[in-house]
């Protein structure tokens, strides 16, 4: 039995997303491989800031709409656990070629993962509670 390699079954679990081209290596990088995990992922993603939520902040469901987005928001740049939550499961659904593209880009990369990542746990907060 021939066996399949991990970079395979990580691109076949991917859903196909038709984005608009782009005009340079990282955001083509950013629309081809990060956009497809970050959806991929989603369900994982609010999963972990509900338990960041849970573990830091027992009243956030008590508080304001404004109030929980800026607890999130001060996460994202401010907490390396809750980065780490977020930037990690992206990159380890990355394939090799694509974990030494993103190592030469790492600084730039992860701003964008975290960025597009709080974005999508923002955009679905009602799901959080």
């Amino acid at each position: 039995m021939k066996s399949i390699s991990r970079d395979v079954v990580v691109k076949s679990i991917r859903p196909e997303l038709n984005l608009i081209s782009a005009s340079g290596d990282i955001e083509l990088f950013q629309n081809s491989v990060l956009r497809p995990i970050l959806k991929f992922q989603n369900e994982f993603l609010l999963a972990t800031a509900r338990q960041y939520i849970k573990k830091y902040h027992k009243s956030f469901n008590a508080l304001k709409k404004v109030n929980q987005e800026s607890i999130l928001v001060q996460a994202s740049k401010q907490d390396p656990e809750f980065r780490s939550f977020v930037v990690w499961p992206v990159v380890g659904m990355m394939t090799t070629t694509e974990l030494d593209f993103y190592h030469q880009h790492r600084g730039e990369l992860n701003k964008r993962i975290s960025t597009m990542a709080l974005q999508r746990i923002l955009s679905q907060m009602e799901r959080l509670y």
